[in-house]
This record gives C-alpha cells, structure tokens and sequence, in this order.
C-alpha cells in the first residue's frame, strides 16, 4: 500500500469497513445468533433471572436455532417446560419444530412451512397471570397475513386448561392434529378434539373429529358435513374460505337439545349477551329444535323450527309451560319469533300464543314480544294467588289476556292485560270488588332487572256495558305497586302499597298478612304503603275504616282513620273490643317490628267487665297449630265463644304515655265509673297504673300499680271510701246481707314470680253489721280480692268459735302485714255498746297453721243478745268458765288494754281469751278458752 496514494488508501479502508458493517448481521444471523440459541451459558443466565425476577422455572432441552442464506429460519426444541414457584406446569412443549419463510416479508405474508409438537400442555389462566393487566382496547384488523394453505401442521397430542370463572372449567384434548401435505391436489385436514366443561358438578361434552371432511385444495379450506356433538345433540358443518377471508358457512341440526343450548351458555366459554340474571326467571327448560343457517361475509340467514319445549317461570309460582309449535326467522340484523303455540300448567285447554321481534341480538338483545292466552280459574287459583298473596278465584267462565313485552340489555318491561265481561268476576279471598254486571280490565305493569322484579301498577278498572263517550281517561278502582327481590333464596319485598280512591271491603288487606284471614267485613279507603329498603319496615298512607272486623282480636272497628307524618302513625277508631265499647286515638312510632312503641293515646272505654279482662291477663298466649283456621264470618256478639283466649303478647308493647278513661264498669256485682288513669309501659316492662278518685259500690276508690312485667314484680296500693259494705261482701266474698255499713281501707300489697305476698292490710266498716259468720272469716275473705293466695284460707272454722248472731257494731277496724305469705300480725277490733272484741296472732296463708287469741268483752248486765259460743249464751258461759289467775290478766295486760271499750262500768265487764294453735283449715287445731277477768 506505499504505492497507492492517500486518496487511494482510504476508499479502500472505507470499501472495507463497509464491507464488515454489511457483513456483520449476516454473520450474527448466520452464526451469533445461532450460538447464543444453543448456549448453555446463556440459558442458564436466563433461568436464574427468570426465576429471581418471576418465580418461575423454566426448563429447556437441546434447542437448535438454524439458519441460512435462504429466507428461511427453522427452530427445534426437545422439551421446554415453565413452572411456578409452587412447582405448578403452567407449560409443556415435547419436540416442537416449526419452519417459517420470510419470503414475501415485504408483502407482509409469512409462510409458515412446518409447525408441530408431539405433545403440549398448557394452563391458560395460569400463563394469563404473567403478564400485567392491560386496558383492553378495540381490535383492528391486521394487514399481516400467515399463509398456511402449503404447511405441514400437526399436534400429537394437546391438553389445554382454562377457568372460565363462575366456577366454570374447561378441559380440552385435541389430539392428532394434522394437516397432510403428502398430497399436493387436496391436502387433508385432521383432528380429533374432545372438551369438558364442569360447572356446578356438571358435565357438558363436546367432540368433533374430521373423519375426512375437512381438506385444503386450490388455496381454500373445505368443510363437508362434519359433525360437532355437544351432550346428546349434533350440529353439522358445511363451509368453504379462502385466504383472502371470504367464506360460507352452513349450520344445520335435526332435534337439538334446549338443555345443551343452556348449558353452553351457561358455562360462559362462549362469549354472549344472555345474561344468567335473565335464566333465573326460569327451570326446568326442556325440549329439542331444527335449525338451519347460512353465513357469508355480507349476511346471514337462519331458520329454527321448534319441536317441543317445556319450562317453568320461577316468578309466576314456577308456573310449567309447554310450547308445541314455533318457527324463528334470522337475518344479519334482526331475529323473528312468529306462531308460537302451547298451553301452561299442562292443560291443553290452557292455551296460549306469542309473536316477536329480536333486534342486535348479537349486543343488546332488543324484544318486543307480544303473547296471548285464555286465562282460567286454574290459572287464578294456583298461579295469581301466589302473586298477590290471598286466595283469588275467577268465576263466570274464561276470559283472554294479552302480554306485552320489551326488554334491551336484560332490562324487561312486562305489561299484562285482560279482562272481564259482565258477569265474570274476580274474588279475592271470596269477596268480590267491584259490580258483577260491569266490564272489568286488570293491567300489570312489570319491569324486571338485576334480580330485582318491580310492579310499576296493578290497576283495576271498572265500567257500566253500555260505555258512553267519557271525556277523561277512567282512572282504577284499585292500583297496588311495589318492588320484590329475587337475589335471595327466599324473595324478598323490598316495598309494597297500594292506592283506593273509593271504598273497598277490607278483605283486600289480607295481601299484607302473609296469607292471614285478619281482616272481614266492612270497607276501607285511602293509600298504604310498607317500605322495606332501611333497618326496618315503615308504613306511608292515610286510611279510612269503616265497619271493620278483626276476628282474631275479637276487635270491631266502626270507625278508624290512619294518617302517617313524621316519624309516627297517627291512628283514632271507635267500636267494639270484645263486649267493651272504645274511643282511641293515639301516635305509634312508625316501625314495622317489635316492640311497638305507642307515644301517646287515649283510650276511653265503656261497659268494662273487669273479671273477663283479668282471666285473660292471667292467661298465657296460646300457641297458633297448623290447622288452625280463623272463621270466615265474624260478628261482635255476646255469643262469641273465644273471650277469655289471650290473643297478644303484651310483651311486645311500649307504653309510653297512656290516658285512660273508663265511662263504666263492673266486677261481679260491684259497679264503678267515671274512671280516669295515667299508664306507662316502658322497653323493660315495667308498667305503672295511677288512678284518680272513681265511683265504686256507692263509694270512692283510688289507686296505684307499679309492675314489673319481665321479672314478675308487682306493686298495689288501693284505698276505699265509704263504700257499700254488702255490695263489697256479696260480690267478693260471697257474703250476701251478710256485713252492711260504710267501709273505707287502705292495701298495699307486693309479690314476685315467687308468688308470694308481702304489705299490709288496712280497714275500717262505721255504723255496720255482720252476721254470723265472724270478724276473722270477713277479714280474710276481704283480703283474698287483692291475692289468689289468700283465697286458700277457709275460716268457716272461726264461725264455729266467735259466733255473733245478727250483731251490729259501731265500728269494726283491722290491720294485718304480711310477709312472705305470712301474716305476721294480725290486729282486728271491733266496737259496740254491749259488745267488743280484739283478735291478735299471725296466720300461715300456704299451710293454713294459724296462732291467735282473741279476747271477747261484754257486760254481765247487759242479756239482750245471744251467747259467745254456739248454742250457750254469754252469761252461761261466764258462770261455767272459771276466772284465771291474778297472773294471766298481768301477762296479757299489754293486749287486754288494746280491747276496746264497751258501754259499761269495768267492775261490770267480763273478759274471755280464746286461744287457737294449728290448722284452722282443715279443723286440726288446739284450742281453750279462759275467763281473764
């Protein structure tokens, strides 16, 4: 090069760098590229940060890159397998070798000239958590095109999983996947593919194989007749494509499965608009179809011809369904549904039709269908009932309904109409709404979406037969609304009400009792609505009631209105509670629950029979049985054979201010009235009763309770004047003309679930009489009012031992405490001019063991009545009893000076002490009597 000039040298130089920079990437295609393939070194590299970086474990085996100067690449691969860090395949490649020509590149056309394995595994979701989620964008097409028609293709064997979610696995086996390319003329296409879908432990089987239908010839792809099975049912395939994406494509079947339609659609691997929120409406679909249809690149017609199908609509009570006949028309843009035929709850006589129309069935699924059937009293009974929820009949034969339906992006509206002709009715719970000489429309306006069922309307319209020209459209009679649940296993009312300009009988509430006969006789009017969408029900309305009848309650309203405004039901109503007339008006805090929160009533009753009320208060509630039916009709009369069965929980009730004002009433034969109390009844039931001054026998009377209803704590006190001695002893004690005079007493008595008394007893009787039964038998009966305990005591044994024939008194006065059922000390006195007497002890009320002493002052000078023991006269008795000792006056001094005075000189006076020790009850006792003085 030191003969060449300067200028020389560097073109050469610059001739060969050139030369190396052209050379280079052939020499790494060629080589480099080859090497690095092969390199142990290199994959071990990529392992280790494969694993460090991802976690995964990938194996491979003898991969050989190789190239040349043709456009061709081809790679090899024994075994390339990927796993995760919980050693899980997610990928296995067993001799994968694949031949691919860039020939026509510049076309953007790649020649694929070989690609097999002889075996791979792969798990899609799996692979698919590799890769970072990506906002999916719209797909365009692509101007790359991957010839093939010239390939040797082939899989020996494949195993592919993929979870489709919703608990939906797909197994796929396609094996011996081959395209032949022995035979340049007509190149043969095999395959033998099998798929499991489980779902819910349910299998759905689906199996093509070529069996020599499917072959390549003139650079298209051939399909003739070649059968894909799914379950029990076969579709078949006729098409043809060529590379430049044009085709025809014929789908055919003869009696396939409705069940295998269901399920593929179900098992979300093949993507489609039919939401399973729509399948829920319906079970058990049944029954096979033909179809034939034909696609292009440019349109697509289809005809399905329906054989028979069966089903069941889960809203309408499950109501079974049978369609006998039925064709749909498909184009590229719509679907028609036309001469459909069958009948519903299997009666032919049942019959029903529908037409429809399908518009972008492939997106939105926009429906219009319109349907007809004869609706019969089978279908009221069994179907309607369940609906509305009382029992509805239809009488006066059959009559037609008509349904109209829309739905776009499984959001359906549902309108239903029919109606009735003069002398058709419809009965709700046997009770008739409207005149049966009127024609009658009912209309259902339904909309149905994301589980939730939504009765828009249910109006009922009535109108004379002969219909003149109305100037204004005719409003219902009846309109009910609400909102129903299905997402729940049990239906859920979210809300529900309804709207009665004019007045209905008030059977119709029975739809808000669950299937209760509560309400009989009388009408109603207004709106009422139950919202269930917060913690709790609330009730929204304004009602009027009139003439109703609540049979279960023994409650006869004959007037009543309910208004609801904040936060609270304001309710006033007169009639009949059992055989006491009533005027209520009050507020209830606005709560459909437990307990019931009243805030503040008055209550005024009339004609009260107090023995009645307090026989059921001390009565449990009875337990309702399943066979138990409430009558028909109901009545308010004396007859009514079910008074004394206790009906409510009081339990369930808060009381928070109550006035109540009792006009008149009676206890057996004792009178009262003008009665005017305060009451409460808080959330720990705890009641407290404050009465003010109230007529009684002729008397006065107040009183006070204080109760604790939870823990079975009761607190009385109730004081009396001046009332009719007789009337209080006839009527309580059983005493008739017996005791007379004014009495007046104080009682303040206490017990708990023990049941036993603790207080005391306080009386007085001016200016009275009492008869032979004796001052301890009248004491004791008194105070068995108050107390079931103290009604054990029988003293008829006291009869025997003071015995005053006819005697009058002054003056009788008594106190006795109690305690535990005890009464510890018992004092009784009474005064006369001739006669007094003093009776001192305690008495056990359960075991009857009484301890008493009663002292018996009289005059010697004084012989106009009768003797102190039966049969033997006062002064005989004196003479036989002989006097004690100085001693015995000493000791019972203390309870000889509480002996009232008589009318005569003490010198005169003589003083007897009865002693009584044991059981008074049953006349085993010990007894003496001594002359004191």
């Amino acid at each position: 090069m030191k003969n060449f000039s300067k200028k020389t040298k560097i073109i050469i130089s610059a001739a060969a760098i050139g030369a190396v920079l052209i050379a280079a990437p052939f020499a790494v295609y060629l080589k480099v590229l080859p090497a690095v393939v092969s390199s142990p070194k290199v994959l071990n590299y990529v392992q280790k940060v494969l694993y460090k970086e991802a976690g995964l474990k990938l194996n491979v085996k003898a991969p050989v890159l190789t190239t040349s100067l043709s456009p061709e690449l081809e790679f090899k691969v024994e075994e390339l397998s990927l796993y995760n860090k919980e050693n899980h395949a997610l990928l296995a490649v067993q001799n994968f070798d694949t031949r691919v020509s860039f020939a026509k590149v510049l076309k953007k056309n790649i020649i694929i000239k070989k690609l097999g394995a002889d075996e791979i595994y792969a798990d899609v979701n799996k692979l698919m958590a590799l890769a970072p989620e990506q906002k999916q964008e719209t797909q365009k097409p692509s101007d790359w095109y991957f010839d093939f028609f010239d390939s040797l293709l082939y899989v020996k064997k494949s195993t592919i999983l993929y979870n489709a979610g919703s608990d939906t696995l797909l197994t796929l086996n396609a094996d011996n996947l081959r395209i032949d390319n022995t035979q340049k003329v007509i190149r043969y296409v095999h395959f033998d593919i099998k798929a499991d879908i489980e779902k819910a432990k349910k299998h759905l089987n689906i199996a093509i194989a070529d069996k020599n239908t499917v072959f390549i010839k003139d650079k298209k792809i051939f399909v003739q007749n070649c059968v894909l099975n799914i379950n029990k049912s076969k579709i078949s395939f006729n098409a043809d494509a060529d590379k430049k994406n044009n085709f025809n494509v014929e789908i055919f079947s003869k009696n396939f499965g409705i069940k295998d339609v269901i399920e593929l659609v179900e098992s979300n691997i093949i993507e489609n608009n039919i939401s399973s929120d729509v399948l829920v409406y319906f079970k058990d679909i049944d029954g096979s179809f033909d179809f034939n249809i034909k696609l292009t690149n440019n349109d697509l017609n289809g005809l399905l011809t329906l054989n028979k199908a069966n089903l069941k609509i889960v809203p309408v009570n499950n109501i079974p369904v049978t369609l006998q006949k039925g064709s749909v028309v498909m184009t590229k843009d719509d679907v028609v549904l036309k001469d459909f035929e069958g009948f519903y709850n299997n009666k032919k006589e049942n019959k029903l039709s529908f037409k429809a129309k399908v518009n972008d069935y492939l997106k939105s699924i926009d429906t219009d269908l319109e349907a007809n059937a004869v609706v019969t009293n089978d279908f009221a009974k069994n179907y309607f009932s369940t609906l509305v929820g009382a029992p509805v009949t239809l009488t006066g034969g059959n009559t037609r309904t008509k349904l109209t339906l829309k739905a776009i992006n499984n959001k359906i509206d549902l309108v239903w109409l029919f109606g009735l002709k003069p002398g058709q009715d419809i009965l709700l719970d046997g009770n008739s709404f409207s005149p049966v000489n009127y024609r009658r429309m009912l209309k259902v306006d339904l909309h149905f979406e994301d589980m939730l069922l939504g009765i828009k309307s249910i109006n009922y319209y009535i109108a004379p037969e002969e219909v003149v020209k109305m100037r204004k459209k005719p409003q219902p009679i009846m309109q009910l609304s609400g909102n129903i649940d299905f997402s729940k296993a049990e239906p859920v009312v979210r809300d529900f009400g309804f709207d009665i300009p004019k007045p209905l009988p008030s059977e119709f509430l029975n739809l808000f009792t669950g299937g209760e006969k509560l309400f009989r006789k009388g009408t109603f009017s207004g709106n009422l609505k139950v919202d269930n969408n917060g913690q709790y029900p609330v009730i929204k309305g304004n009602m009027a009631i009139d003439g109703m009848r609540i049979p279960s309650q023994r409650l006869g309203i004959k007037s009543g209105k309910l208004i609801t405004e904040n936060g609270l039901i304001r309710l006033s109503a007169s009639g009949k509670c059992r055989r006491t007339n009533y005027d209520f008006n009050g507020d209830i805090v606005n709560a459909v629950k437990f307990p019931i929160i009243i805030k503040d009533v008055n209550l005024t009753v009339d004609n009260v029979d107090v023995e009645r009320f307090l026989a059921l208060s001390n009565s449990k509630p009875q337990e309702k049985s399943e066979n138990d039916v409430v009558p028909v009709s109901y009545t308010v009369s004396d007859e009514e054979p079910d008074d004394d069965v206790q009906t409510f929980d009081i339990g369930n009730v808060i009381v928070e201010k109550c006035n109540l004002n009792i006009l008149k009433g009676f206890y057996k034969g004792i009178n009262f009235a003008d009665v005017h109390a305060t009451m409460s009844l808080d959330k720990n039931s705890m009641l407290k009763l404050y009465s003010n001054r109230f007529e009684i026998a002729e008397g006065h009377s107040s009183g006070k309770v204080d109760c604790d209803l939870k823990n079975q704590k009761y607190n009385v006190v109730l004081g009396i004047k001046d009332v009719n001695s007789d009337i209080m002893a006839t009527s309580l004690l059983n005493l008739p003309r017996e005791i007379s005079g004014k009495a007046s007493g104080l009682m303040e008595l206490s017990t708990d679930k023990s049941m036993k008394l603790n207080g005391s007893i306080k009386f007085i009787v001016q200016n009275g009489t009492i008869g032979k039964i004796g001052l301890v038998e009248y004491v004791m009966k008194f105070a068995a009012l108050f107390r079931n305990p103290l009604a054990m005591i029988s003293p008829s044994t006291f009869s025997d031992l003071v015995n005053i024939p006819e005697g009058n008194f002054d003056k009788i006065t008594g106190e006795l405490v109690i305690n535990d059922n005890v009464v510890k000390r018992m004092q009784i006195k009474s005064y006369a001019s001739q006669l007094s007497a003093f009776i001192v002890g305690r008495y056990d009320l359960e075991n009857k063991d009484a301890t008493l002493r009663i002292y018996t002052k009289f005059s010697s000078r004084n012989k106009g009545f009768a003797g102190f023991l039966r049969n033997i006269s006062l002064n005989s008795l004196a003479n036989r009893v002989p006097l004690s000792s100085r001693n015995d006056a000493n000791y019972y001094s203390a309870e000889l000076e509480m002996l009232p005075p008589i009318d005569a000189d003490e010198k005169d006076c003589q003083v007897f002490l009865t002693t009584v020790d044991g059981d008074v009850e049953n006349n085993n006792f010990l007894s003496s009597l001594k002359k004191i003085k």
